[in-house]
Order: structure tokens, then sequence, then C-alpha cells
């Protein structure tokens, strides 16, 4: 919460004391509806310099505002979201915007909805929704932020990025929510993972932290996961001398071996055949 008084440092406080004139908030009953009669018949007629001397009279009355209450905001300031209702202009609550805030606060990049309201004598309430990351976007040479729908909300900043997967390729944002539901479950596999790379706006390749790629297909993704799940509880598939594990073939999984285990297994094809000529010569 915001305390507007002088205490606070803020601008605003300048306009608490109206012509040196102190009135206090809790007037009588008949006072502050009278005083909201008023409201609505000035709403109806005035205009330009009328408009300040309301604002005046409002903050005479015990309706200038003392209080904003902000909640719901993690990745937007309260600072940011304080400044852009522009309180430091000397407004009253009666006259204060409730729309021209919403859109003032509603152009903010994580902001996906909000709430403004009066609460009278002297209080508004800020209620934030504010988009929530889903994934790291990497993209024509862009690295963004973006949320579930695919749009982008802020470039990237380590701060924003704790534990979000790394997206790559054209096409990749869109897909992000689906693809991420559907690997959920996998979580060896996730714990490993360096990138999930786009490829072709078609399928999904993934990128060990060891460097192995393993190539998915375009659909049933889920089944073919869970096939090379069961070779990697057996035979530590993941982690052996491969570059890349296959699974677009519905009945089988291919790799691809490592340039070092291709010179290992080169290496023991040629020994293999000195010892089958050393055999026959014998």
């Amino acid at each position: 919460m915001y305390a507007l008084n002088k205490k606070s440092g803020a601008k605003i406080s300048s306009f608490l004391r109206i012509a040196d004139m102190y009135v206090p908030h809790h007037s009588s009953s008949i006072f502050v509806l009278g005083f909201l009669a008023i409201t609505v018949v000035f709403g109806i007629f005035a205009g330009g310099h009328a408009y300040q001397a309301f604002n005046v009279t409002a903050a005479m009355a015990g309706f200038s505002v003392n209080k904003v209450n902000i909640i719901g905001n993690r990745q937007t300031s309260e600072i940011d979201i304080f400044s852009a209702l522009s309180l430091d202009c000397g407004i009253s609550l009666p006259g204060f915007d409730i729309e021209k805030a919403r859109a003032a606060i509603a152009v903010f990049p994580w902001i996906e909805s909000v709430s403004v309201q009066k609460i009278y004598p002297d209080q508004v309430n800020i209620s934030v929704v504010e988009r929530q990351p889903i994934a790291i976007w990497q993209h024509h040479g862009s690295v963004d932020i973006i949320d579930r729908e695919g749009n982008i909300i802020v470039p990237y900043r380590r701060a924003f990025s704790r534990g979000l997967p790394l997206l790559v390729g054209q096409g990749a944002a869109r897909q992000a929510a689906a693809f991420l539901k559907e690997i959920k479950p996998f979580s060896t596999i996730r714990q490993h993972a360096r990138a999930y790379i786009r490829i072709g706006g078609r399928r999904w390749d993934i990128l060990l932290d060891n460097g192995v790629r393993i190539k998915l297909p375009e659909k049933d993704v889920s089944r073919h996961l869970a096939a090379a799940l069961m070779m990697q509880n057996r035979n530590s598939l993941f982690f052996r001398d491969v570059e890349i594990i296959d699974l677009r073939l519905d009945d089988r999984i291919t790799v691809g071996l490592s340039a070092e285990a291709l010179a290992h297994r080169a290496i023991a094809v040629k020994n293999l055949e000195r010892q089958e000529k050393a055999r026959k010569a014998g």
C-alpha cells in the first residue's frame, strides 16, 4: 500500500494540504451525501478550469487520494504502477479517472488485465493479473520471454528466465504450450534438455546437455519418447557414445554414433581384420 502523506516523500503529498485549510476526513453523513450529489451535477456541467476547482473542493471535503493498494504484481514494480496513475497532479478521488488509470497500467508488458476501484473517501485499489512466462524463445537472432499463447512478453533477461525451457526456431513459440504439455511426464528427459528445436515448422528435436540430439516424429511424440525412455532405463541410451537418437520411425529406434565412437569402431574393425588375416596365414 502507498500511503500518500508528507512522510512518504512522494510528490503528491503537496496536494494533501489545500490552501492551508484542514478539513477532517470523517465528515458527517449528510455532508458526504451532499457532496456526492454535487459531484454528479458537477460531472454533467463542469469542464476546463471548473474541473480544477472541483478537485480542490473535493480534497477540502476529505476526498483526496491518500492510499493506493496494489496487488497481483510480481514482475511489474509498484513504483511503475503508482507513477502511471499521475496522482501528483492534485486529483481528488471523485475526479480520478478509472478508465484512464486502467489504460495507463495496461501498457506495461507483463500486464494481462487490470482492475481499478475507488474506495471512498480516500483510497484507490489496483488489482493486476500478470502474463505467465512459459519459455525462452530464440529466433532470428533475438531471444525473448514468451507466454502460453506464444506472444513475446519482454526481451530475455536472466532474472525473468529461471527454470524456463529454451525453444529455438521459427514457429516454436506458437506450438510451445502444446509441446511442453506433451513432454511434461518425461521428467528424466526434461531435466537433461538444453533446448527444444523446431524443425521445418512440423516437428521437434530435443538437444540434451551432453550434446545428444533426439529427433522426434511429427505425431505421437509421447509414445516414441516412452519407448526411448525404456531403452534409457535398460542401457543408458542417452549417455552412450551417440550423437543422434532418431525416433521418427514407428517400428525402431536408430542411433548415430559420435565421431569418437566411429573412430573407435573403425580401429576395432581393422584389428579384427588383421586378426582374421593372421589366422588364415597361420
